[in-house]
């Protein structure tokens, strides 16, 4: 199995490639991440119904992980679906290099590799 043949970084055999197991928690704040694209904990704490302090505490681990960016902007930190994040950065900031995108949005240069590539091949 190629990295062409996985569809998304959230694909399951993408993740178990990595060695990243997931737990239920972390999974239902992952879905509700790729729900709403982009939010705050606050935002986050309201889809899931857990305290904000909680999802923040997960959304720090799935972005640890390299599965979601994270954004300080102003005063309030996003954290942002990784495909949004990278589609995001790259009409902010136009054609980069990877890794200074990569290090731009907060997550890992492979991953950002691949979902450019990604979109560069779905246009």
């Amino acid at each position: 199995m190629t990295k062409e043949d996985i569809c998304s970084i959230y694909d399951l055999r993408f993740l178990m490639q990595r060695g990243i197991a997931l737990s239920p928690p972390l999974w239902r704040t992952l879905k509700a991440v790729i729900q709403l694209k982009k939010a705050t904990a606050e935002d986050l704490a309201k889809v899931t119904g857990r305290p904000r302090t909680i999802e923040s505490r997960y959304l720090a681990e799935l972005n640890r992980l390299g599965l979601i960016a994270r954004r300080r902007i102003s005063r309030k930190v996003y954290y942002i679906e990784a495909e949004t994040a990278v589609k995001e950065a790259i009409e902010e900031m136009g054609e980069i290099p990877v890794e200074q995108l990569a290090h731009q949005i907060g997550l890992p240069a492979d991953i950002v590799r691949i979902i450019v590539k990604k979109l560069k091949s779905n246009k």
